[in-house]
Formats: C-alpha cells, structure tokens, sequence
C-alpha cells in the first residue's frame, strides 16, 4: 500500500469520516478529497503528520508501512495476566462484559465502528438499517464521448449506502456523453478505484493530454461500447495517464 492507502485503510478501520479526519487534522476537505483519491501523490510533511495524529498512528506507519509497536503499562499487563488465570466460564463471562462496554463506548464516538460478533448472552437485535459511508465526488465531468477538460480537481462528498463497490471505491465522477451507451449514460456517476492502470479489455478513467475519459483500456487505444464511434488510438495524445478502474455506477443523480 502507498500512503494514500494507509491512510484510507486506518480511517475506514476506525470509521472515520472524511469530514471528522478534516476537522481533526485541519485538512481542508477538498485537500483531503484529492489526496484520498490519488491526486495528490505526495503530500507535505505538514499534511502527514497532521494526519498521524488525527488518525492515532504513527508518522512511519502512514510513510513506510512499518506497523506500530504495542506495548502494555502494568496496569494491562495485570489485567491480561488475570485474564490468562481464568477458566473457560470466567473468561466468557469478561469477553461479554468487555464487548458491552466496547459497544457503549463505540455509540456515543464516530469515530469508532464497532463490529463485534453477537455474544452468546444477548437477544437476538432487531434488523439494522443499512450503513451509508462517504466518498469524495468530483464535480469535473468525466468524457464518454470526445474528452472533457478537466478545469479543476474541486471535490465535495456523496453518501452511499455499504456494500462491496461502494467500500472499494475511492472516489466518484459524473459521466459525459453517449459513447459508452448502452450500459453507461449521460449523467451517471460512477464508482471509481484508484489503481495506476487496468487490463486490456477494463473499464478505466483516462488523462489524455489533460483531458479526462471514460472508456475500454484497448492496448494501444480508447475504446467505446457505442458502436458509432471509433477507437482512440493513444498514439494521438502526448501524455496519457489511468486514474483508476470503473467499478460500478450510482444511478441516482445528485
């Protein structure tokens, strides 16, 4: 994982939201959109160790990956060695204890997500609606048809009900243009992670000569799913980047 990633991976293990990361670290939000996004490759040492603190980790974990070491008082030492000396009762009976007190603690905190298995004392719950989590949303169209040109990487954020896609994806864009119709049409959004590059025959986000496109990784060329028009060959363009690979569309327009 890179830093961006490291970042994303403690914020979505904490549950915390883009917006209490920026009030916690003082990173504007749009600044935070960018760099969760992959945008922003490298940010400022200010920035990283903003985040670190605002995250609870430490500035190498973010930078290096290197994990962070845990070392115990004597208060938990004394705590686990109790714990250790009990039987299989005792240690039941602590283990429901401390999930319930887990749980109290996690309802009154954001930025604790609690996801603990039903201990074998409680009631069954009642059916849970289902979770939203935020994205960030760029407000640059994104071409499906002859390129768009991408003014500014301003960002605001959507809510999205959880599940696979949403949690894969980083950041979401609106489409512009038929070129991908049948499938894709003017005005979805869709869900994008960022990934360096995609296999032939992938859905991708493209920058071409600074022009942003939706379309099917050929190779050599940009290909459309509207048949009525032709590929790109990439020799056309200059410079020519991938931001990341289609993995889903939000129906829904916002």
């Amino acid at each position: 994982m890179n830093f961006s990633e490291r970042v994303k991976f403690v914020k979505k293990e904490k549950g915390i939201t883009n917006d209490a990361l920026s009030t916690a670290s003082g990173i504007p939000l749009g600044t935070l959109g960018k760099l969760l996004s992959g945008f922003t490759e490298e940010p400022k040492l200010s920035t990283a160790i903003a985040l670190a603190d605002a995250l609870g980790c430490s500035l190498e974990y973010l930078a290096l990956g290197k994990e962070d070491k845990v070392e115990l008082n004597e208060v938990e030492e004394s705590r686990l060695e109790k714990y250790r000396a009990l039987d299989a009762h005792g240690a039941r009976v602590c283990d429901f204890i401390l999930d319930e007190e887990y749980l109290r603690c996690a309802s009154l905190s954001r930025n604790v997500r609690a996801e603990i298995a039903e201990p074998i004392f409680r009631p069954k719950a009642t059916e849970k609606k289902a979770r939203m989590i935020k994205i960030p949303f760029f407000s640059d169209r994104v071409s499906a048809g002859l390129g768009v040109h991408l003014e500014s990487n301003e960002s605001s954020e959507i809510s999205v009900a959880l599940n696979d896609k949403t949690k894969r994806a980083d950041f979401a864009l609106r489409v512009s243009g038929n070129s991908m119709e049948p499938k894709y049409h003017d005005g979805d959004i869709l869900l994008v992670e960022n990934t360096p590059s995609v296999e032939v025959g992938q859905l991708g986000i493209f920058i071409c000569d600074g022009e942003g496109y939706f379309k099917q990784f050929g190779g050599d060329c940009l290909i459309s799913l509207n048949e009525g028009y032709a590929p790109i060959p990439l020799s056309s363009f200059e410079n020519f980047s991938c931001r990341g690979s289609v993995i889903g569309t939000l129906r829904q327009k916002i």
